[in-house]
């Protein structure tokens, strides 16, 4: 069978490092093949030829997005709040996102995969969800709410993982959970980032090799550099 062509023409374009003039991105099946001058567009691909002076540019992914649109994700974890979100930042170039709870309810956190596993089926900005929290430092909780913030356990794992058509990325104080539950979770396909945690540097390190991978605003929230324990900056920026 035959790839359907599309070809997306503007004035300038974008591809991520150089812009193009007078080009055309070439999408087939939903993917973008490549970026050619309007001249050497395949015969028999279809146009859309955006309007003078319009730019065509990659969308932004913001990977914590906890509002938008008037909506607070955590006031109200539902697919229609989601939809209100995405349309909210789509105005201003982000095409794909990860809903964010910050540190809640056990019952909260279920609504919200709930949430987002239907509304990515439906949106394919929706690329998955981002639990902020609730493990974390209460040392460090920032806006966080301390009296939520709690320990893990590694039966929580399948829970924060029981989104299958998405990513979940779990931003955590390392230093605040039980010994194999960053592992547990790697393993079962999330994400881990460090974050709202007074983790030493060897903390970090120890995290990083059971499959953490990200930090979340770092500087922010998390033990500062010092002279003879370096923390969780020293260990990002490495």
């Amino acid at each position: 069978m035959t790839a359907k062509r599309l070809a997306i023409v503007s004035n300038h374009l974008f591809d991520g490092v150089n812009v193009h003039a007078h080009a055309a991105a070439l999408i087939e099946d939903g993917h973008i093949a490549g970026v050619v001058p309007r001249s050497e567009i395949p015969a028999g691909a279809e146009l859309i030829v955006l309007q003078d002076g319009a730019w065509l540019a990659p969308g932004f992914v913001d990977i914590q997005v906890n509002g938008g649109g008037d909506v607070l994700f955590n006031d109200d974890p539902s697919p229609a709040a989601i939809e209100t979100i995405a349309a909210a930042h789509r105005r201003f170039g982000t095409t794909a996102l990860l809903p964010t709870l910050i540190t809640d309810t056990d019952e909260k956190m279920k609504h919200a995969v709930a949430a987002v596993a239907e509304a990515a089926q439906k949106n394919p900005s929706v690329l998955g969800i981002h639990f902020e929290g609730p493990y974390l430092s209460p040392e460090k909780p920032g806006v966080h709410a301390r009296s939520l913030i709690r320990q893990a356990r590694l039966s929580d794992v399948a829970q924060l993982t029981a989104i299958k058509n998405g990513v979940t990325l779990v931003t955590l104080a390392p230093e605040c959970v039980p010994p194999g539950f960053i592992d547990a979770l790697h393993a079962a396909g999330a994400k881990i980032a460090l974050g709202h945690s007074n983790a030493t540097y060897d903390e970090t390190r120890a995290a990083m090799a059971e499959g953490m991978t990200g930090f979340t605003h770092l500087f922010n929230a998390m033990r500062p550099m010092a002279a003879r324990e370096p923390g969780p900056i020293a260990a990002a920026l490495e």
